[in-house]
């Protein structure tokens, strides 16, 4: 096969250096790695080498398959290791970097990427192969998996069409070439593919392992085997999840770390006082006070920027209210997004103007510097009065159009004080603006997840980081073959935009392409309701070392170590 590019290069330095190597724009498939790709000279330690880190909410399960929520990815980013690995480099860029793929190569016609796997082994000392990798991807998309992130595969041949029961496994586009080849085909060239394979469902998973234990696989750490950075020590659900380090890993003589406790602490008023007093080593702050009281401290490095990520609210079209499209945009023009960036924020978001996110990239240029419409501020100007449309919409639906005599049903991801504090904002602010009773549910997180996935609710909020560094990761949430759609909403128009845009290499072709379809979900259906794009503010110990958290990836502990803990 004649290739485009052979993407390899040898890196026996720094990490700092191995990222520079690897470059500096936002999707770096230019160059990959053999062996070591961190430091290997004598850094300063402590003696001893541990960490404490938040966990946000208990994950849902630890299958790759069968993960949809950030927790788990969380856990998964360090005791797994995908093709690839995502770091920051020293200017504060996402790259790519090789996780269990030394070097990869792509066609000319850009249809066909292999990847050379490195000699490495699972915990339990059994080699990794590329047939592991093909068990993982293929269980993904297998429809009796019922995969929420199949879809994030569908760019390899016939994966759609698998995922749909109507081809065969053997038909997608993924095999072993040998024990250390693993060979992609791609439906069409897709300009974001290497950026997928740094994600979860990029994992191996081993056959024997997941059938020996079937359902109860990623449920508690004894199900499990594993490949990355760390083994899971112990699960206490709901309470930690604790890290080991993996003697089987392939580098690990890089790492650094013996121990890392990630505590589920749900409550923020506790977390603070576990930053504060040093029981956590890092942690988000939003509140003020806790701002001003950590600063003076002197004992904290603060990493701030956009972190990749947007809020919003979504509405079950299938629910009596919110089929109906004024209703939509009643509650999305009423949403108070500006009270909920200084109130709720404290500044450290701003207000949404469409959906997808600051820092997000198409080629090498923010998004939203191509795209500079602000459709929430057009669908406000275009409908002066939210209370008359909802009005309106009632009337539409044979209801009474008194909005007062209504009660609409919102629920909340989690029941801590800080989740009832955004909850009872918006009721309040729906109540003044719309005059509509809406009633609050607290759910944790697993519930939450049940109940939108079967579509009991009316409005649910929650967030959504980005998986990659792509706008696609925000818009093909939305295609209504999409595991993460749980709206009931489908648009052929849409979906057949989001196709386009997968098959087109031109970025600012791909940019127009995206533009329309963010209209169609936000201005014409209001299918969701963005609220804020929030900013990190992550405050580290000052003796944590070689902590970096990329925009569009997970926590990644595998370079950390620890210099001057008291």
């Amino acid at each position: 096969m004649k290739s485009k590019r052979i993407l390899a290069a040898l890196l026996t330095v720094s990490l700092a250096a191995s990222i520079a190597l690897v470059g500096c724009g936002k999707k770096e498939d230019e160059k990959s790695a053999e062996g070591n790709n961190n430091e290997t000279s004598e850094v300063k330690m402590d003696k001893e080498q541990y960490l404490n880190v938040l966990l946000q909410a208990e994950p849902k399960s630890l299958d790759p398959s069968k993960s949809s929520d950030r927790y788990s990815s969380e856990v998964l980013t360090n005791v797994m290791e995908s093709l690839t690995r995502i770091q920051t480099n020293e200017e504060g860029k996402d790259v790519i970097t090789p996780g269990m793929a030394e070097k990869w190569e792509v066609s000319e016609d850009n249809l066909t990427w292999t990847f050379h796997l490195r000699d490495a082994k699972w915990s339990d000392g059994q080699p990794v192969t590329a047939e592991q990798f093909v068990y993982g991807i293929t269980r993904t998309l297998d429809p009796k998996t019922a995969s929420d992130y199949a879809f994030l595969l569908y760019p390899i041949k016939n994966a759609v069409a698998y995922n749909a029961d109507k081809a065969k496994v053997e038909d997608v586009g993924v095999k072993a070439v040998d024990e250390k080849t693993l060979e992609f085909t791609l439906e069409r060239p897709c300009s974001y593919f290497l950026d997928l394979t740094y994600f979860k469902v990029m994992e191996p998973q081993r056959k024997d392992i997941i059938e020996q234990h079937g359902d109860k696989y990623g449920t508690e750490a004894s199900t499990m085997v594993f490949c990355g950075p760390f083994t899971i020590k112990e699960w206490v659900h709901n309470n930690k999840v604790e890290l080991v380090k993996n003697p089987e890993y392939w580098d690990v003589e890089n790492v650094k770390l013996e121990k890392a406790t990630m505590k589920i602490i749900k409550e923020e008023a506790s977390r603070m006082n576990e930053l504060y007093n040093g029981s956590l080593d890092m942690t988000a702050v939003t509140k003020q006070e806790w701002i001003d009281k950590l600063d003076k401290t002197g004992n904290y490095d603060v990493i701030k920027g956009y972190d990749g990520s947007a809020t919003y609210m979504f509405f079950n079209q299938n629910d009596k209210y919110f089929k109906n499209a004024k209703i939509r945009k009643a509650f999305t023009i009423a949403m108070d997004r500006e009270g909920m960036s200084n109130t709720l924020y404290r500044g450290l978001s701003e207000p949404a103007k469409a959906w997808c996110p600051p820092a997000v990239q198409i080629g090498e240029v923010e998004f939203r510097e191509k795209v500079k419409s602000e459709l929430l501020e057009d669908l406000k100007k275009d409908n002066a009065d939210p209370k008359a449309l909802l009005v309106e919409g009632l009337k539409e639906l044979g209801l009474d159009p008194d909005p007062s005599k209504h009660t609409i049903q919102f629920i909340q991801s989690g029941t801590s004080a800080r989740d009832k504090e955004f909850a009872e904002f918006e009721q309040e602010n729906f109540k003044a603006v719309l005059g509509i009773t809406v009633q609050p549910e607290y759910c944790e997180w697993a519930v939450f997840q049940s109940r939108t996935d079967s579509g009991d609710y009316a409005i649910a909020s929650q967030a959504w980081s980005g998986d990659y560094n792509d706008p696609n990761t925000f818009f093909d949430l939305w295609t209504s073959n999409s595991g993460m759609n749980r709206t009931g909403w489908e648009n052929s128009k849409y979906d057949e935009l989001i196709k386009k845009a997968s098959e087109t290499q031109d970025s600012e072709e791909r940019a127009k392409i995206f533009a329309e379809a963010e209209k169609i979900l936000i201005y014409e259906d209001a299918a969701i309701s963005p609220g804020v794009w929030r900013f990190k503010n992550t405050y580290v110990r000052k003796y944590v070392k070689g902590y970096s958290r990329p925009a569009f990836g997970s926590m990644n502990l595998k370079n950390v170590y620890t210099d001057g803990r008291e």
